[in-house]
């Protein structure tokens, strides 16, 4: 008789290869279609399961799209704080932040495009994008150290590093690399401009 840490384990290693099919056929429709046309019937098809073992997994389309957004995730890798650790210089620090969301986009940009698109109509979407925008901004402040911007410079210097400024010289066939440069130098711009600005008026 097998002891029962064996049975427990092989237990686990069953539901933990279940839940990644599942995941893996979910991305795979989301990719394809989107992911407020993807249904679990669609998903149990993709992943060969029974439909009532989707649900049991995931009892609600929420729960599954938030599921896979940690999955998402994993895919893409956000950069962290960790990506200026020894990185002193401002402009350093910001051709560091915009290449590494650069990289970041050109990983995830079917997902990051769906989940822009559909947020309005799957609420755990919502909450992906309005976690991202968070990260973004937290990011933007910590690559500026003890460089202050104003509201406009900032909300500027968000737009320039957005997700849709990636897309646009992508779609035009302008290489990531050569992109995160020139985006470096406008966001470099913008700073120096506020600071030029800020000075006259004092």
């Amino acid at each position: 008789m097998a002891p029962r840490g064996y049975d427990l384990g092989k237990r686990a290693e069953s539901v933990a290869e279940t839940k990644r099919r599942i995941l893996a056929a979910t991305l795979a429709l989301h990719n394809e279609q989107g992911v407020s046309a993807t249904t679990l019937p669609e998903v149990a098809r993709r992943a060969d399961l029974a439909l009532g073992t989707v649900y049991k997994h995931f009892p609600t389309v929420d729960d599954l799209v938030t599921a896979c957004g940690g999955h998402v995730m994993a895919l893409i890798k956000p950069p962290g704080p960790d990506i200026f650790v020894g990185i002193e210089a401002l402009p350093d620090r910001i051709g560091k932040l915009v290449h590494e969301l650069f990289a970041m986009y050109e990983r995830g940009a079917r997902q990051i495009a769906v989940a822009r698109c559909e947020q309005d109509e799957v609420p755990a979407l919502k909450a992906f994008v309005q976690q991202d925008a968070r990260g973004h901004e937290q990011l933007l402040r910590l690559a500026l150290g003890q460089h202050r911007l104003a509201a406009p410079e900032l909300r500027a210097a968000l737009a320039l590093t957005d997700f849709y400024v990636w897309k646009a010289f992508s779609e035009k066939r302008v290489p990531t690399q050569q992109a995160a440069e020139m985006i470096t130098a406008a966001v470099l711009a913008n700073i120096t401009g506020a600071s030029a600005r800020k000075e006259t008026t004092q």
